[in-house]
C-alpha cells in the first residue's frame, strides 16, 4: 500500500505542472535580450545624439555652444573706420575725447600705427623706383603745435608787425592746437630725401599715394574750400577706397565728405 499510495503522488500532480509550465511561457518574452556585457540599468539622460557626441541640453546653459549653419561661421563685427575721414580744421576742432596710439618711427617720428603697414609699402615702392620720400613731419601734440605757432607769430613781430597782425599772419600758415591734422597721427609732410628739390618726389606721390590710403591734402586749386595754401608736402590717410575716389573725382576731403553726406 506504501508504494502503491507513493507512485499514485507524482501523476496526480503531472497536470498542474504541466499547465504551470504553459503559464510561463505564455508570459514570458518571445525574444530574450541580447548580451552586450553593459549593465541592465543606466542612471544616463535619454538622446537621440549619435553615440560619442555630447547631448549640449545636458550641459550648463552658459556652456552650451552655439549653433550654426552647417559650412558657416559667425560674421565677425565691422570694424567702426570713421577714424579714417575724421575732418579736422579751423571749423572742426579735434574732438575732446581723442586718442590715438602711436607707431614710433625713424628720427623720433611717430604715425597712427593703423596706417603704418600702407605708408611702409608706400616708401618701398617708392625706393624701388628710385624715389626716397623722407618724413619731415608727422605726429603733433597740442603743445608742440602751440611752440611751432608762437615761433612764427614771434619771427613776424621781429619784422615790426603788431601782435594781432603778427598772429594773423602766423595763423594763415599754421593751425591752432586742436584743428591741425598733424594732431591725428594721419598727416605726414615728405620730401625727399637726397635730393633738395623734392618736386619729383611731390609728383610721384601725389600720381600714387592713392593706391596706398593716401591724398594730397592742401592742392593749390582748392584753398578756398580747404583754408589752406597750397602745400604739395602734406599728405593725409584717409584709407584706399576714400583716396581712389577722392583722386579720380579731383575731391579734396571737405568736398568728399559733403558729397557722402547728401548722397
Amino acid at each position: 500500500m506504501i508504494h502503491s499510495s507513493a507512485s499514485g503522488a507524482p501523476r496526480r500532480c503531472l497536470p498542474l505542472l504541466l499547465a504551470l509550465l504553459l503559464l510561463l511561457s505564455a508570459c514570458g518574452p518571445s525574444n530574450p535580450p541580447a548580451e552586450t556585457g553593459a549593465p541592465a540599468r543606466s542612471d544616463a539622460p535619454v538622446t537621440t545624439q549619435a553615440p560619442g557626441r555630447t547631448d549640449p541640453c545636458t550641459l550648463p546653459a552658459t556652456d552650451a555652444p552655439a549653433t550654426e549653419t552647417p559650412g558657416t561661421t559667425a560674421p565677425e563685427p565691422l570694424e567702426d573706420e570713421s577714424w579714417k575721414l575724421l575732418l579736422v580744421n579751423a571749423s572742426h576742432p579735434l574732438p575732446e575725447d581723442f586718442s590715438v596710439t602711436l607707431k614710433p618711427l625713424r628720427n623720433g617720428h611717430q604715425v597712427d600705427e593703423r596706417i603704418y603697414p600702407e605708408l611702409q609699402q608706400m616708401f618701398d615702392d617708392a625706393r624701388a623706383q628710385g624715389i626716397y620720400p623722407f618724413i619731415n613731419e608727422s605726429f603733433r601734440s597740442a603743445q608742440r603745435q602751440q611752440e611751432i605757432l608762437d615761433k612764427y607769430i614771434a619771427n613776424y613781430r621781429a619784422t615790426g608787425l603788431s601782435q594781432a597782425e603778427a598772429e594773423a599772419k602766423a595763423l594763415e600758415l599754421v593751425a591752432l592746437p586742436g584743428t591741425s591734422e598733424h594732431q591725428l597721427g594721419l598727416a605726414l609732410d615728405l620730401i625727399a630725401e637726397f635730393d633738395a628739390d623734392s618736386t619729383a618726389t611731390w609728383n610721384w606721390l601725389k600720381e600714387n599715394c592713392w593706391r596706398y590710403g593716401f591724398i594730397l591734402r592742401y592742392p593749390g586749386d582748392k584753398t578756398a574750400i580747404t583754408g589752406i595754401t597750397n602745400e604739395p608736402w602734406h599728405f593725409r590717410y584717409v584709407g584706399k577706397e576714400a583716396a581712389k575716389e577722392i583722386t579720380e573725382q579731383g575731391l579734396c576731403l571737405e568736398e568728399y565728405l559733403e558729397q557722402k553726406e547728401h548722397s
